[in-house]
């Protein structure tokens, strides 16, 4: 069908702009070294903010500037190449709030204008094959460590993120090479169990991203829940330079000393005296 793409689409390709990924987010895609954009080591230019990113980041999210269906896509404040805003960020009701619209999970050769209707078939995921191999590092490296297969299992928690960061390109060079160094940055979490939990958490997030997992991860691992969403706000000077501010779009009003857990339903607690309500959430379900 068309759904997905009619919701989805940004409005100059007649969507509806519905899913708007998030600044916090995009800030979870490392640099194509595999370094996070926060190392000092990275490269990351805030006045280039997408240049030699993790590749995955151009296969998911809809930036400023990307063009996708032979049209340019312009989140910013200035019109693109036809003279049309549609697409600017808070221009019109179905206009992104962040500034990125969604990619993931689209297809390019659908077009859902009804005058021009072009239905493809979707495959929409449950549980993929490589969920089921970044379950496997989450739990390995908790209870053995980055590179430890006391079960003879034959790979490692290293191993399967060493084959996912591969697979996706990073530690290359923007042709595609690979970079003399290695993956200098899962080496170094390698040394680190801890630091090897936080790439393997955000791995989940990157891999699985729309997917329907995120916020279920974030309740199991007991992360704070209450971060406020961000968007990048892009502007253009009259010589054509871009600058590029951060904005808060949305509070999320969670409060986690007890909203990692959902309430019981009431009539189950109400058919056996002995199930007790989940804490906090007592007064609520009376």
């Amino acid at each position: 069908d068309a759904s997905q793409e009619r919701e989805n689409f940004p409005p100059t390709l007649y969507g509806n702009g519905r899913v708007n990924p998030s600044q916090n987010l995009v800030d979870a895609f490392p640099m194509r070294s595999g370094r996070p954009i926060t190392d000092p080591k990275s490269g990351y230019d805030p006045n280039n903010p997408y240049a030699n990113r993790d590749p995955r980041l151009d296969d998911n999210i809809l930036y400023n500037g990307t063009t996708f269906r032979k049209t340019v896509i312009i989140t910013g404040t200035y019109p693109n190449e036809k003279d049309e805003s549609l697409d600017n960020i808070n221009y019109g009701n179905t206009s992104t709030r962040t500034g990125y619209y969604l990619k993931k999970l689209l297809r390019d050769d659908v077009s859902p204008l009804q005058s021009s209707l072009v239905e493809q078939q979707h495959i929409y995921p449950r549980i993929r094959y490589t969920e089921m191999f970044l379950a496997y590092a989450e739990a390995a490296n908790d209870a053995w460590g980055p590179k430890a297969d006391p079960k003879g299992v034959g790979f490692t928690a290293y191993d399967v993120i060493k084959a996912i960061r591969t697979r996706a390109g990073l530690a290359k060079d923007e042709v595609g090479f690979d970079l003399p160094e290695g993956d200098v940055y899962l080496e170094e979490c390698a040394a680190d169990q801890a630091k090897m939990t936080e790439l393997i958490r955000n791995e989940r997030r990157i891999e699985l991203c729309f997917e329907n997992k995120r916020f279920w991860d974030m309740r199991r691992w007991q992360m704070p829940l209450n971060e406020t969403v961000q968007g990048m706000r892009v502007d253009r000077d009259e010589d054509g330079v871009l600058t590029y501010t951060r904005i808060d779009v949305e509070e999320r009003k969670y409060d986690s000393s007890y909203q990692w857990y959902g309430p019981i339903p009431k009539g189950e607690v109400l058919k056996w005296s002995n199930l007790k309500q989940n804490k906090g959430w007592q007064s609520k379900t009376k």
